[in-house]
């Protein structure tokens, strides 16, 4: 089709080019005609001026007229592309032969393309239109321009009220860049309502990325608000509960540590005494119960202590070496009595002298042997220490970092691997059965966690039923290098 109408077109300008050029070479020959021949010139007197410049006015302005006609076909040519260029339905023939004239098909073409775009804006606004979303337009002075329906009832306001007032988050300059500017606002109607709304803001830019105006786009996040509100709500209340549940455990656990200081000490004062074997044996329960009981009231004191952050992680220069060796040596006795080697290596590249919190890491070791001796019956315990050491605190200091590496290893039962997940939680227990053989409330393994990230570690467990276990755990020290 676009080919049939430029051949048209080609061959009309032929056609007329032929004309201009004859009548051209026919004023030129009447022209000569008369310029040449003497006689003529003579009869025609003073009308030889008159007939000489009719004849010139009509060439000059057959010239401009073929111009003219030249400069017009350039620019139907042009819009004729222009127009081609555009996706439009086919346009019908109506096969009468005038319609080959170039102007009268371009103004058809013209028409078709403009209810094809009255059909395309049509469309665009009913999809903005449909939006939930609250659309608006405005200048560069945050003049409206333009609101869909959803921000005319969100406001109960008439459109035309709307155009031309003030966006209410025109930010100067927010969303000058091809990247949208995006807030969250809370906007109150006229009604009372008050809604938050989540704005995203786009530079409409002309072919010359030039800022012709803005458009902004509001989504309801209300729903949203409220959750979250809801959420903090709930956090803060159980950090409440949480709190007064620490507070409880601990004043509880300081209340009952006198009775209890009690019973172990009168039953210390009646092993003391003359007692027959029954006696001495009802004694020694009342005692090892009250130390169990002690025991268990330390344990619930510590956890509290640090899940209210009443703990505190103190650091002072002590011997890592002498620390192991004193706590072997606390359950050496114990594993003697249970046919257990127990034996501890340190890696001679771990800083004889480190900075940290001794104490705390005593009672993890204390923790992790306890339970392996526990659960071991047959083989033994070993504590393996090693570091990792990094760069100096400060330039020019000679104090490092380091991080101390503890390895608690046993030939016990073991631990089924559907059981690892439950062992870092509190009161958690890998026998839970009433007839289990081994005590325990299940908070030394997440005191021994919770010390271990407090000092700037982690801990974990390797584990195979039946194959024993490796308790692993990390802390974060510094030295002074010598």
């Amino acid at each position: 089709m676009k080919r049939k109408e430029s051949t048209t077109i080609s061959q009309s300008m032929k056609r007329k080019t032929v004309y201009i050029l004859i009548l051209g070479f026919a004023l030129a020959v009447g022209w000569g005609t008369i310029v040449t021949d003497e006689q003529l010139r003579e009869r025609l007197g003073s009308n030889l001026y008159i007939i000489g410049f009719s004849i010139t006015g009509c060439f000059l302005l057959m010239l401009a007229g073929y111009i003219w006609d030249q400069t017009l076909v350039k620019a139907l040519r042009s819009l004729h592309d222009t127009t081609s260029s555009i996706q439009t339905d086919e346009i019908p023939s109506t096969g009468d032969e005038s319609d080959s004239d170039e102007i009268i098909g371009l103004a058809r073409k013209i028409e078709h393309m403009a209810r094809s775009l009255q059909h395309v804006e049509a469309s665009y606004k009913g999809i903005v239109e449909d939006q939930p979303d609250l659309i608006c337009r405005y200048k560069n002075d945050g003049k409206i321009t333009f609101v869909n329906g959803a921000y005319a009832r969100a406001l109960n306001r008439k459109r035309n009220d709307l155009v031309g007032a003030d966006f209410p988050y025109f930010v100067p300059g927010a969303a000058i860049a091809d990247e949208p500017y995006t807030f969250e606002s809370e906007m109150t109607f006229d009604d009372g309502r008050r809604l938050w709304i989540r704005w995203t803001q786009r530079a409409i830019k002309d072919d010359k990325r030039n800022t012709s105006e803005y458009q902004a786009v509001g989504h309801d996040i209300t729903e949203r608000k409220e959750a979250e509100a809801a959420l903090l709500r709930a956090k803060d209340a159980a950090e409440a509960a949480d709190r007064a549940k620490s507070e409880f455990l601990a004043i509880v656990s300081h209340e009952l540590r006198t009775p209890i200081n009690a019973i172990i000490g009168f039953s210390k004062m009646l092993s003391s005494t003359t007692l027959n074997l029954d006696q001495r044996e009802q004694v020694e329960m009342i005692n090892s119960s009250g130390l169990a009981l002690e025991k268990i009231i330390a344990d619930i004191l510590n956890l509290s202590k640090i899940e209210s952050g009443k703990i505190d992680i103190e650091r002072a220069p002590f011997s890592i070496r002498l620390c192991v060796q004193d706590v072997c040596a606390l359950f050496a006795p114990r594993a003697r009595s249970l046919a257990l080697a127990l034996d501890s290596k340190v890696d001679p590249g771990v800083p004889e002298i480190v900075n940290s919190d001794e104490p705390r890491i005593r009672q993890i070791l204390t923790n992790l042997i306890g339970n392996a001796l526990k659960f071991t019956e047959r083989g033994g315990v070993s504590i393996e220490v090693s570091c990792a050491r990094g760069e100096p605190i400060e330039p020019g200091s000679p104090r490092r970092v380091a991080r101390l590496f503890f390895a608690v290893k046993d030939t016990g039962i073991g631990i089924a691997a559907d059981k690892l997940d439950h062992l870092f939680l509190p009161f958690s227990q890998v026998d839970t059965s009433s007839t289990r053989r081994r005590g325990g409330t299940g908070l030394g393994l997440i005191i021994s966690k919770r010390l271990c990230e407090l000092m700037g570690g982690t801990i974990s467990v390797e584990s195979r039923a039946g194959e024993g276990s490796t308790f692993r755990f990390s802390i974060l020290t510094d030295f002074d290098e010598a």
